[in-house]
């Protein structure tokens, strides 16, 4: 059963090109939580003409999600078309339907022709996003657990194997090398090291690889498994960002403050979730010193 209900949503996702990072994120997110996601890059197959595929998903879909940022309100050209498009599809809906969602990327001024529709920043208030796709699916935000898994004892997941690098235990500590090391203590050895763009990716790709294995463990609920892969999608797009020629490092910071939101909610299934949040966490902090306010 798809995470937002009993029907799986088709939601457009429009965006400039010049957002495509935060909607590849959004867009892993909304797949991970069990709606059918579509996004021009993920969607459109070499040779199909775009603007007629573009068209025949703006109307077929049961939500179209308008995503705002400063660069795209101030851009001429097709991106403000397909904004006016979905207005117009909007037109032909029942009163008071949801159906356009507008979603602010960042501290932009909303443009005075979606100001009606109660907006949402993202990745903030995913969680009201996720309320609004739910009324519109039937059913729960989450799937419901069945009465086999209600009534059975809880399962920790079995500790990794170590393989020479960061690995977590299941108590939250950390297996360097070998030598176990105190959550506290890694976590200033992080804040104090990193000072380059180079060790900050570094990083990231040693949360992503523990993360990869979190989520391999044999009795993880495919519910957990859903939102890890959600994750790991953060961490390779913050990856991505910062690797640019001029990475932004704002967009690195809210990226990873999302993923350290999506671990701290699992904190209850899995135990070293909360401290890979941390983690996290501290990495979207950092970014601002590495890459600049």
């Amino acid at each position: 059963m798809p995470a937002l209900g009993q029907k799986q949503l088709l939601v457009f996702i429009s965006h400039a090109n010049e957002d495509n990072a935060a909607a590849r994120r959004l867009y892993k997110r909304l797949k991970a939580d069990g709606a059918n996601p579509w996004l021009d890059e993920e969607n459109l197959l070499p040779g199909q003409n775009w603007g007629l595929e573009i068209e025949k998903a703006l109307r077929a879909s049961d939500a179209i999600l308008l995503c705002f940022s400063e660069v795209s309100v101030a851009k001429s050209g097709y991106i403000q078309r397909e904004y006016k498009r979905a207005m117009d599809i909007l037109q032909e809906k029942p009163e008071g339907a949801i159906f356009i969602i507008p979603i602010r990327l960042d501290n932009c001024e909303m443009p005075i022709f979606i100001r009606e529709l109660h907006w949402m920043d993202y990745p903030e208030d995913y969680d009201k996003l996720l309320l609004s796709l739910q009324s519109k699916s039937g059913g729960s935000v989450m799937p419901k657990k069945s009465e086999t898994e209600k009534k059975a004892a809880p399962r920790k997941p079995a500790a990794p194997k170590s393989s020479g690098g960061n690995i977590f235990n299941i108590q939250g500590n950390i297996n360097v090398g070998g030598n176990f090391i105190a959550r506290d203590q890694y976590n200033n050895n992080v804040t104090n090291n990193i000072s380059s763009p180079t060790e900050f990716v570094s990083e990231l790709q040693k949360l992503r690889a523990e993360v990869e294995m979190l989520k391999s463990q044999p009795n993880i609920e495919s519910s957990a498994a859903r939102r890890l892969t959600a994750v790991e999608g953060d961490i390779d797009d913050a990856i991505v960002e910062a690797q640019k020629e001029a990475p932004v490092a704002e967009r690195i910071k809210s990226t990873l403050d999302g993923a350290k939101e999506t671990m701290e909610k699992l904190g209850g299934s899995i135990t070293s979730a909360v401290n890979l949040g941390t983690l996290l966490g501290n990495l979207a902090l950092i970014a601002i010193k590495v890459f600049g306010g």
